[in-house]
């Protein structure tokens, strides 16, 4: 624990993991608050999200090759400063009262595509920063800053609008988050990979191919992201509607209700942070299938019962199980691929991890309307459950492995 404590480039890099984080958060309520006092349309609402996806999914494995070919601590210094300087671009215009429709979007288009260009890079970082002993901790205490800012984010963002009045500042102290983030990872040093040089030879379009090669060849990797990855994401996505429809029409809980269990669920995943920290739980492959096997028997409570009160035991038992296999997964990931192809690896699977979220949340919209809660929740517990029992065989696979890798060591 102490040994991730001193690392100075790691604690760099999430000290601005961690700002910037807290300045999305408040950027995004800010941007979401003024298009709906705008326009009052939920069509100009989900153009805004489409600002964000579209750019995501083009971008992210043109990203992953940038953070495999070139520096990655500059990728990262220049991508949180140009997107801290749109922020404050947008905020100036808010405050003058001469922002647009239009003009708000192309600069979405323009953070979104900045803050694409950042992930795999920042991803990528991590295993050159942190002995592989430590990788499981140092990915629990990112998911402690990701929870802690869903929870205190909107919370903090709420309380200034109402001081400040205009959300404009609220942009300002976004865009401040993200430079200050920047100016903290210019402090990073990170490793450079010794065959980063060879691939000069090699165009972008090529390298793209090879990290989509990559996992095809590797099959325990390929079952990995499609069973413990995709089909995982598509079942648990519908869940911020499920919350929704079950708070307001079937327990008349209201907004509030709502809230205390989005609040429970952020509560168990930095619990589960916490266990990972304090050498509770160690080994990431059972973290990995124990976390995927609490998210389906957490959706089986929420569907026998439909109880308020069974919902929110269970949402806290879920972000328990989502900060588990989080965790368990990414340190496989990083353990499992090849730090020279590590940024174009990874951004293929987080773009094929984002593409099934919209997916999985319209396929739960629309199912509700044909069956009853009850059994939608049920059924998607059993899924997600028997997707977690079918991970085991790949997870002794790679054990295995692990374990005559050391041996030979």
């Amino acid at each position: 624990m102490g040994a991730l404590f001193t690392n100075r480039s790691y604690m760099l890099l999430w000290a601005g993991l961690t700002v910037s984080r807290f300045g999305y958060r408040f950027f995004n309520l800010a941007i979401l608050w003024f298009v709906m006092q705008e326009t009052g349309s939920a069509l100009s609402l989900g153009m805004t999200v489409l600002c964000f996806t579209v750019p995501t999914i083009i971008i992210e494995p043109l990203a992953g090759v940038a953070a495999d070919r070139f520096d990655k601590k500059k990728i990262m210094v220049l991508a949180d400063a140009f997107t801290g300087s749109m922020m404050l671009a947008i905020a100036v215009l808010m405050i003058n009262g001469s922002l647009t429709l239009p003009v708000l979007y192309a600069l979405l288009v323009c953070i979104a595509a900045s803050m694409t260009l950042f992930n795999p890079s920042a991803n990528s970082s991590i295993p050159l920063l942190v002995q592989e002993e430590q990788l499981a901790k140092a990915n629990s205490l990112n998911q402690l800053s990701t929870q802690g800012s869903n929870i205190l984010g909107p919370a903090l963002a709420g309380m200034l609008i109402g001081f400040v009045g205009n959300i404009g500042f609220l942009l300002i102290i976004s865009g401040i988050a993200f430079i200050i983030s920047a100016i903290t990872e210019s402090w990073i040093k990170v490793p450079r990979i010794a065959d980063s040089k060879e691939k000069d030879k090699q165009s972008f379009f090529s390298e793209m191919l090879d990290g989509f090669q990559y996992v095809k060849k590797d099959r325990a990797l390929l079952f990995l992201v499609i069973v413990g990855g995709i089909i995982i994401n598509f079942f648990l996505a519908p869940l911020t509607i499920f919350f929704t429809y079950m708070s307001d029409d079937i327990f008349d809980a209201g907004a509030a209700g709502l809230g205390f269990i989005h609040s429970v669920l952020a509560i168990g995943a930095m619990s589960g942070s916490l266990i990972i920290m304090l050498n509770l739980f160690k080994d990431k492959y059972k973290m990995a299938v124990i976390g995927l096997m609490l998210e389906g028997v957490a959706l089986l409570i929420m569907g026998i019962a439909l109880n308020y009160y069974a919902t929110v035991a269970a949402a806290c038992l879920l972000g328990l199980g989502v900060c588990f296999a989080s965790v368990g997964l990414n340190t496989m990931y990083q353990t499992m691929i090849p730090k020279a192809m590590m940024g174009r690896v990874l951004s293929l699977v987080s773009m094929l991890l984002n593409a099934s979220v919209p997916l999985g949340q319209l396929f739960g919209s629309m199912i509700i309307e044909y069956y009853l809660m009850t059994v939608v929740l049920s059924v998607f517990g059993v899924i997600v459950t028997i997707s977690a029992l079918s991970l085991i065989r790949v997870v002794r696979v790679e054990s295995g492995t692990s374990v005559n890798a050391e041996k030979e060591v």
